[in-house]
């Protein structure tokens, strides 16, 4: 499979674009963003790990999504629970280079090194109810939604539906066959 897009590590010479996709009005609709300071966002992306050699000791993993060595967004694997061996993926895509593939392509990408370079043995996905377009890029890839979370997150002061979605390792290493 060709990759249209390559995972990079945090830098700092990202930290501007980052902090103006977070202000993106369609990722304000579908999100629970947290008002952080770019001092703050910094902090938090630069302790990040961005292999999966370090998931034992990380609770976070990020990358910045780069097509045509641009970046285009940026892809996270969280809340990795090292006992159940279970952690969330999230990403988002830029607003001038939606519908690309992008997002469906990264989250392949990780999802496959999650399984081959980890212990990780699901992966799961919040989604808003009515983010269609990122519902269709996990089914694309083979995640199942497994229930609907009522009132889940506080999205612009209003509580949402989430429905999540979840991908098992024995059901992408089949796929891979």
């Amino acid at each position: 499979m060709d990759e249209l897009i390559k995972l990079v590590p945090y830098d700092p010479d990202y930290l501007e674009l980052l902090c103006a996709w977070r202000k993106d009005a369609v990722v304000r609709q579908y999100n629970p963003i947290e008002d952080l300071s770019s001092k703050e966002l910094h902090e938090r992306f630069s302790d990040a790990a961005s292999d999966f050699e370090d998931v034992d000791v990380t609770d976070l993993i990020f990358w910045i999504i780069q097509a045509d060595q641009k970046p285009v967004g940026h892809i996270t694997v969280k809340n990795i629970n090292h006992r159940l061996l279970t952690a969330e993926i999230g990403y988002a895509i830029a607003p001038e280079a939606r519908k690309n593939g992008y997002a469906t392509d990264a989250v392949r990408l990780v999802t496959l090194r999650a399984f081959n370079e980890s212990a990780l043995r699901k992966l799961i996905a919040y989604v808003h109810e009515e983010n269609l377009a990122s519902q269709r890029v996990l089914e694309k890839v083979g995640y199942t939604a497994e229930g609907l979370l009522r009132e889940h997150y506080i999205v612009n002061g209003e509580p949402t539906n989430e429905i999540i979605y979840g991908v098992l390792r024995r059901e992408i290493v089949a796929g891979q066959q």
